[in-house]
């Protein structure tokens, strides 16, 4: 699996479409007897797309439906369920460069019944070499209530995801059924959404089965490396495992708890060790997010030799689970296997020693976190409109370089009830 830096890594949290991620083991149901408005189609980008931006927005037509799951991954058909939305439209969170990714619509029908799109694929650009000067603007919501008020909140990233935050009225231009709003008969106001709170949570998965009892003090110093690491806005908890996994201690920032749990609550195991399981029952402690209230950012640090005796899980199983988390392991022992370490460790696998590689990571993601909380916007105007029309509303920032789809942000509103 290709390895995601810590930069590509945070464009997952920019783009953020405020949901959680979760892995149904039978995503794709079908019915039959439906009719061919009634599947989704006609999808956005087009099938086989090539150079998609990585926060690239998914649309579709569809009728006759209350809402949509939306499937994405690296296989076909995509395992992974993403959302479950009443929008024909889902802003996708943390992609990779280069990469070819599967996606599909299960509309639920009024019936009650379900109804699956075909799969579709597109495929990221290159590189960030690829990409140019410019910002992208993702729409978060946007409201009406009387007299005549429009209210919206939007998000500003640059091409390579980095949140955006030293904007104000005079860096966007807005337009209201395509013509310039006028800013003295609106009371036009654009400001920076007020600081949202962010997080890193952070999961300590230590291997204690009898593969490695012999590295049990190196496992400790090494997981007590991690914990002494420990940023202001980020929270460790702390789990072992062998035959099974067992959580030694919550979510907490507190440096003395999570180090006295270490010493005195990690204790060898038995001879079982469940590798795959422990990756499965980690990832699911967290869910990543990005919304004006939240700023969340999940991983997990495995300190094992990677070694599955048990065979209750699989390594496909432990790879669809790690599909966009961020998930770190630092290998060590007589039985190490380096190429599943390898494979699990989409932000790097390290070796005994190399914690502050790690550290070093975390400190970038939470100043990254730091810009994503200041990225968003809120927009509010008194529109002249009148009646029960549906009017349009355009947002850009002046002198964009960037001209692909999320450039500007084009979407409606009805007038009904203004006076």
């Amino acid at each position: 699996m290709r390895k995601t830096t810590t930069k590509l890594f945070i464009i997952f949290l920019l783009t953020i479409a405020i949901s959680s991620c979760s892995f149904d083991k039978n995503p794709l149901p079908t019915t039959p007897s439906i009719v061919y408005n009634s599947v989704p189609n006609t999808p956005t980008p087009d099938d086989g797309s090539l150079d998609q931006f990585l926060f690239v927005t998914l649309k579709w037509k569809c009728d006759n439906a209350t809402g949509y799951e939306v499937y994405i991954g690296e296989t076909n058909p995509p395992l992974t369920k993403y959302s479950t939305t009443a929008n024909k439209f889902y802003t996708v969170p943390l992609l990779k460069y280069n990469v070819q990714y599967f996606w599909r619509i299960v509309a639920k029908l009024n019936d009650g019944s379900s109804s699956p799109g075909p799969v579709w694929n597109f495929t990221t650009l290159l590189s960030s070499s690829t990409l140019g000067n410019g910002y992208a603007l993702l729409l978060n919501k946007i409201e009406t209530s009387t007299p005549h008020n429009i209210n919206a909140s939007f998000q500003v990233v640059d091409l390579n995801g980095t949140g955006v935050n030293a904007l104000n009225l005079s860096n966007f231009e807005v337009y209201e059924d395509v013509l310039p709003l006028s800013q003295q008969e609106s009371e036009l106001s654009i400001v920076n959404h007020p600081t949202v709170s962010n997080q890193l949570r952070t999961v300590l998965m230590l291997d204690n089965s009898t593969s490695v009892q012999a590295d049990i003090d190196k496992i400790r110093i090494s997981a007590k490396a991690i914990v002494n690491g420990i940023r202001p806005n980020q929270v460790i908890a702390v789990y072992q495992f062998s035959d099974r996994v067992y959580q030694l201690q919550d979510f907490t920032n507190n440096i003395s708890t999570l180090n006295n749990t270490i010493d005195n609550k990690f204790t060898p195991g038995v001879k079982s060790t469940d590798f795959y399981g422990a990756v499965e029952n980690g990832t699911v402690l967290w869910s990543d997010e990005v919304s004006l209230t939240k700023v969340l950012k999940g991983s997990m640090v495995i300190i094992s030799d990677g070694n599955d005796t048990q065979g209750s899980s699989s390594l496909a199983r432990a790879m669809r689970a790690v599909f966009n988390k961020l998930v770190y392991t630092i290998g060590l022992g007589n039985e190490i296997q380096p190429d599943i370490l390898n494979a699990i460790g989409t932000g790097g696998s390290f070796s005994i020693g190399q914690e502050n590689e790690i550290i070093k990571q975390f400190t970038d993601i939470e100043q990254s976190l730091i810009k994503i909380a200041n990225s968003f916007y809120d927009l509010s105007y008194k529109s002249p409109k009148r009646g029960s029309g549906t009017h349009t509303l355009q947002i850009k920032i002046v002198g964009n370089q960037f001209t692909g789809e999320q450039s500007t942000i084009f979407t409606t509103f009805s007038s009904l009830n203004f006076y």
